[in-house]
């Protein structure tokens, strides 16, 4: 099959790299405004130099999941990780009014780049999820407790809000619900998406490329399932996801050693979800 033809203009043009970050955020906003979600993905994957500016593209992508209204210009990060937390009903951070407390583990890009941090903490009613600037008083990112085993170009750090003010135009309730749940459907797609886009760069590089058509219906197949129905996982889109992840791996001998190295260090973060998406599948069959 023949690439589409936005794809084809996408590998002819300079690449974008999460190391230009003015340049990647102006590029990133100009898909968000003409494209679907799914496009977007791919065609910054498409654009990326490496693994790292293809996930960023996609998980930035996936966070207009959590807030329409973000910016495109905007970045946003999703923080409800807490250090040693094993279950939501144990969080320790809280919503006092609009005053934040308490300490998330994992903010993307925190202190280098990111706009909005998208809290979830407990509130009265429950969990909730507020946003504040990265820069508001009473916002402090605390060390790094050592380096990340993958992408290492996208630093998580962890942050310490002490009666940081939340914006009030940003509030969602049932939080768990509501965002948590659905984001690491679209986190998992659309990060699959413009991974899948840097990998066909990088086949093309490679001048290998007797794979690439396969790969490339493998995207265009799950891109038009989550345009279509970009809601919570299926059997199906788990499927499309598996099928293309699998596609993916197979295609390390196409890249060249330098990029065939880097695929294997940063590809493990699309494996953290395979457990909840087999619990996933297995309820879903279980209950049809």
């Amino acid at each position: 099959m023949s690439l589409p033809e936005s794809w084809v203009r996408a590998l002819e043009q300079p690449v974008l790299s999460v190391k230009s970050p003015y340049t990647l955020r102006l590029n990133l906003a100009r898909l968000l405004r003409t494209e679907s979600r799914a496009e977007a993905a791919v065609i910054s994957g498409l654009r990326s130099d490496l693994p790292a500016t293809a996930f960023l593209c996609g998980y930035q992508t996936a966070m207009r999941f959590i807030d329409p209204a973000l910016s495109p210009e905007q970045w946003g990060a999703f923080c409800i990780s807490e250090k040693g937390l094993t279950s939501l009903r144990d969080m320790q951070s809280t919503f006092s009014g609009v005053e934040l407390n308490g300490v998330k583990s994992h903010a993307m890009l925190m202190d280098n780049g990111i706009d909005w941090l998208y809290v979830v903490a407990k509130d009265p009613d429950g969990l909730a999820c507020r946003r504040i600037s990265a820069t508001a008083k009473g916002v402090a990112v605390l060390p790094s407790a050592g380096s990340q085993p993958f992408i290492p170009e996208l630093p998580h750090n962890a942050v310490r809000f002490t009666r940081a003010l939340t914006d009030t135009s940003y509030y969602r309730g049932q939080a768990h619900e509501a965002l948590n749940k659905p984001f690491r459907y679209h986190e998992d797609m659309l990060g699959l998406l413009a991974l899948s886009g840097w990998m066909m760069r990088a086949i093309k590089v490679s001048q290998t490329s007797e794979s690439l058509a396969e790969l490339a219906d493998a995207v265009q197949s799950l891109a038009q399932n989550y345009d279509a129905d970009a809601t919570s996982y299926s059997i199906a889109s788990i499927d499309q996801f598996d099928r293309l992840f699998d596609l993916l791996q197979a295609q390390v001998s196409a890249l060249t050693e330098e990029s065939s190295d880097i695929w294997r260090r940063d590809s493990a973060l699309m494996l953290m979800g395979k457990k909840a998406r087999d619990a996933i599948r297995a309820k879903t069959t279980a209950n049809n």
